[in-house]
């Protein structure tokens, strides 16, 4: 029997965004596949050190940094399934959590929050990584993030950048990938959370907010489709795939 991907699930979406998408696992399963996944809730539940096809870390509005228990307890279990040569993806809080466990640093962005569609660039070291497989040099993004990796794990690579920061994607070995961006994000799904986050934060955290236009409008207004960087999630499992067979 073929081995399943782990969705390891560290936070939930706000309200108005899974009253249309459902829970936040969804937009993971509507790319990879219901019928190739577990899921487990790394904030309540202990998952198990099973023979994983590969193991994606979500995205979460918790820090790495929190301190709380089960953040602990994800680590552990992430460097467990490292030792074993288990496939890793982390997604925005996943990105941050692989750097922090493989002896990076998380810290709350300087430049503030990046919100929206953006543009990202390649690396030298994107351009040689199969996570980027078929991905244009520059390519648009769906961004949701207030902290940042300001130091990577000794051996990793950056994948891509732009002006807002330099390591929105990295590569540790030949096993473990991380993007800050999220490759599971529709535009619907930006739309509810951008109505989310500008209710709840204020428009100062946004530092390159324009002066005469509102914040939401001028978020909104960045939307766009991205089934490129949908691309690196898609090429994720086809590694792992070519690694089964």
């Amino acid at each position: 029997m073929a081995r399943k991907f782990l969705i390891l699930k560290t936070g939930e979406l706000p309200r108005r965004v899974i009253a249309n998408l459902g829970p936040y696992e969804r937009a993971f399963l509507n790319v990879v596949g219901e019928e190739r996944c577990v899921v487990m809730d790394a904030r309540t539940d202990a998952p198990a050190d099973t023979e994983w096809a590969g193991i994606i870390v979500t995205g979460s509005p918790a820090s790495t940094y929190d301190g709380d228990a089960w953040i602990q307890r994800s680590e552990e279990f992430l460097k467990r399934a490292a030792e074993r040569e288990v496939p890793l993806y982390g997604v925005c809080f996943g990105h941050q959590l692989l750097a922090q466990t493989f002896g990076g640093k998380v810290e709350k962005c300087p430049r503030g929050w990046e919100l929206g569609t953006v543009t990202v660039t390649q690396t030298a070291h994107g351009q040689a990584n199969p996570l980027l497989s078929s991905v244009p040099d520059t390519f648009i993004a769906q961004m949701s993030h207030g902290d940042v990796v300001t130091e990577l794990p000794p051996g990793a690579v950056p994948l891509v950048e732009n002006d807002h920061w330099p390591y929105q994607a990295f590569a540790l070995g030949e096993k473990i990938w991380a993007t800050q961006f999220h490759p599971e994000f529709t535009p619907q799904i930006m739309s509810d959370l951008i109505h989310s986050l500008t209710s709840a934060l204020s428009p100062e955290v946004f530092h390159q907010r324009p002066e005469h236009q509102p914040v939401r409008e001028w978020l909104l207004g960045t939307i766009q489709e991205s089934p490129i960087a949908r691309r690196c999630l898609e090429n994720f499992v086809a590694i792992v795939d070519k690694g089964e067979t």
